[in-house]
């Protein structure tokens, strides 16, 4: 890589990503609604901020929290008297903005020059990596020193393009407003009990990592929290990626920039899709909040008895976990204030659901992001 090659590709990027933020400022000088125009107003002054920021490490990106907190921020211009704004949005237009980023982030992925820019290891530019090691490497006639500060500014430069992609996608997402028609509880879960796990090709190591992790998803006794979910997800990738890595001591660093970028958006398609399975047409018009509601309804049993025959009998998709559930309460509860009850067990194992399939997803791209790298390199 030469030093006039790395300019090159590093002007192409730099020129299309300034022409997309001037089209977006454009946007908001236009005839728009007073909350379009905040929430614009929003997306750019948080990308302004990105971008003023000295790029020493990468670590000042947090890719999840940012995202949700921006994205949070903008649904409460649209819903400011609600506790939960972002629970407002309808799982159809979810799946719809996920597939519009993925189309401009496409246009990304070929550029001139991002392949050879991004070519590069995340612990490359990691803060544990040492001076001493900095100062000694270089890269053909690139001092190790300049080449860390490129792909660190190209990193940042990525950075906030994705806060303005999704930032416009949750503008479109909360904009829409239309009377809610919530299905009756036993509709939607006939609907989840047709639903269908992917088999997952993996190596018998790799296939007992994820079966680990799944039981404490499955057969959680209570009902489960998101919260939960993001450190469930986070150490199924670590242990992937640390079987595939052993000798590493930050095994998920090991992942290729732009091998994790062709990840990403194939994951963005992946689940935008979603919207197309035939039997999840009944929930494309609800509201995230009629899935998993921030009140949880408690299932009416005074001990664990029940949750015991669950795991006796290993009642193993989170769709019939749901409607056994609401079978059994129905025969053997008819007293209590049934449809109360019965949206809660939807709210539930449709959470529970969607909590499955988007670990077995992450689970399947992760062992094929860090398996195309050599064995303990």
């Amino acid at each position: 890589m030469s030093i006039l090659n790395l300019a090159k590709g590093f002007l192409h990027i730099w020129k299309f990503m300034d022409a997309r933020q001037k089209r977006v400022e454009q946007r908001k000088d236009e005839r728009i609604s007073s909350e379009e125009n905040q929430a614009l107003k929003l997306v750019l002054e948080t990308c302004a901020s990105y971008r003023s920021q000295n790029n020493s490490s990468q670590e000042e990106l947090n890719f999840f929290p940012d995202t949700m907190r921006l994205v949070t921020r903008i649904a409460s211009i649209y819903y400011p008297n609600e506790k939960v704004p972002l629970e407002k949005a309808r799982i159809g237009n979810v799946f719809t903005g996920m597939l519009e980023i993925n189309r401009q982030f496409l246009e990304i992925l070929e550029l001139p020059g991002l392949e050879m820019l991004t070519q590069f290891r995340l612990r490359e530019v990691h803060p544990a990596v040492t001076e001493n090691k900095n100062k000694a490497a270089r890269s053909g006639w690139i001092p190790s020193f300049i080449l860390r500060r490129v792909r660190l500014r190209v990193i940042r430069m990525l950075w906030v393009q994705w806060l303005l992609m999704a930032g416009e996608a949750a503008i479109k997402v909360y904009a829409e407003h239309r009377a809610d028609e919530v299905p009756e509880p036993e509709t939607l879960l006939d609907e989840m009990d047709q639903l269908q796990e992917e088999e997952l090709s993996l190596p018998d190591e790799v296939r007992g990592i994820v079966e680990a992790s799944r039981k404490n998803i499955l057969f959680s006794v209570k009902p489960m929290p998101w919260v939960k979910v993001k450190p469930l997800y986070i150490s199924l990738a670590e242990n992937i990626a640390r079987f595939w890595h052993p000798r590493s001591s930050e095994p998920l660093y090991e992942v290729r920039v732009y091998d994790l970028l062709k990840s990403l958006s194939g994951y963005l398609e992946w689940t935008g899709q979603l919207s197309q399975k035939p039997v999840l047409n009944k929930m494309l018009g609800l509201r995230v909040s009629h899935l998993t509601g921030a009140r949880e309804v408690a299932l009416p049993f005074s001990d664990n008895k029940f949750f015991d025959w669950i795991q006796k009998y290993q009642v193993g998709r989170a769709a019939k976990w749901s409607k056994t559930i609401f079978k059994t309460l129905q025969k053997k509860q008819p007293a209590i204030l049934f449809r109360d009850v019965a949206i809660g067990v939807v709210k539930e194992g449709g959470k529970r659901w969607l909590i499955l399939y988007l670990h077995d997803k992450i689970a399947d791209e992760t062992n094929r992001l860090y398996k195309t790298l050599p064995l303990n390199e």
